[in-house]
C-alpha cells in the first residue's frame, strides 16, 4: 500500500501543476457577437446618465463616451482606451458648497486607459472594466475653475452595460473631498452585442 501511495504522489504533483497554470490563464476578454475580438482595436461608443455625488450635492448628467476596445495578442486581459468623454445637461441637486440648478461637469486627463479584471470568480464571473487616471472637474458655478478629482473607477460588465455603483471606486480632490459615480452607461459597436467574459 505504501508502495502505491509513494508511485502516486509525484504523479498528483504534476496533476496540481498542470491545472495551476490553466486556471490563472482564465483571464476577462471582450466579445462581439458571441465571438472573440482580436488585437486589433475596435472603434465603440457608449451611451447613458450618472450621477457624480461631491460636496454634499448630487449632480445628474447625460454621457457619451467614444473609445477603442481589444484583447491583447499575449492572451492578457481585454483592454480599452476612452478618447472622449462628454457629461452634458449637468443639475445639481444643491448643498451650501453647490448650489442647486446648472453645473459643468468636464473630462479631463483624456485618453483613459482601462482593463478587464475579474473580481469574483462566480458563477456567474464578476468582471469590471477598471478606468485609470481618471480626471473629473465639477464646476458648480459654469465659468469658473471649480474642483477637480482623479482616480480609478472600476463600474461592472454586465451584458453590454457598465454599472457604476457601491464598489466602482472614489475620485479624491486635492484635499481629499470623495466623489462617487452611479448609473448606467451603454456599450454599443454597430451591428452586434458588445460584452465580457471570463471563459
Amino acid at each position: 500500500m505504501h508502495k502505491k501511495l509513494a508511485l502516486l504522489a509525484p504523479l498528483l504533483v504534476a496533476m496540481a501543476f498542470a491545472v495551476v497554470p490553466a486556471a490563472a490563464q482564465a483571464v476577462p476578454h471582450w466579445y462581439k457577437k458571441n465571438s472573440l475580438i482580436g488585437s486589433g482595436p475596435i472603434p465603440t461608443a457608449t451611451a447613458g446618465a450618472l450621477e457624480f455625488t461631491a460636496l454634499g450635492a448630487t449632480v445628474k448628467c447625460k454621457v457619451k463616451d467614444t473609445e477603442e476596445i481589444w484583447n491583447p495578442a499575449s492572451g492578457g486581459p481585454g483592454e480599452d482606451l476612452m478618447t472622449a468623454f462628454q457629461i452634458v445637461k449637468c443639475k445639481s441637486t444643491g448643498s451650501a458648497v453647490c448650489p442647486p440648478g446648472k453645473v459643468e461637469v468636464l473630462a479631463n486627463g483624456l485618453p483613459w486607459p482601462s482593463v478587464l479584471v475579474t473580481t469574483s470568480p462566480g458563477p456567474p464571473p464578476v468582471i469590471v472594466d477598471e478606468i485609470k487616471k481618471v480626471r473629473i472637474q465639477l464646476r458648480c458655478v459654469p465659468g469658473t475653475v471649480g474642483d477637480e478629482f482623479e482616480g480609478t473607477l472600476s463600474p461592472e460588465v454586465v451584458g453590454n452595460t457598465l454599472l457604476f455603483g457601491p464598489g466602482s471606486g472614489t475620485l479624491l480632490d486635492p484635499t481629499l473631498n470623495p466623489m462617487t459615480v452611479s448609473g448606467k452607461d451603454k456599450i454599443v459597436a454597430g451591428p452586434g452585442k458588445v460584452t465580457a467574459k471570463d471563459p
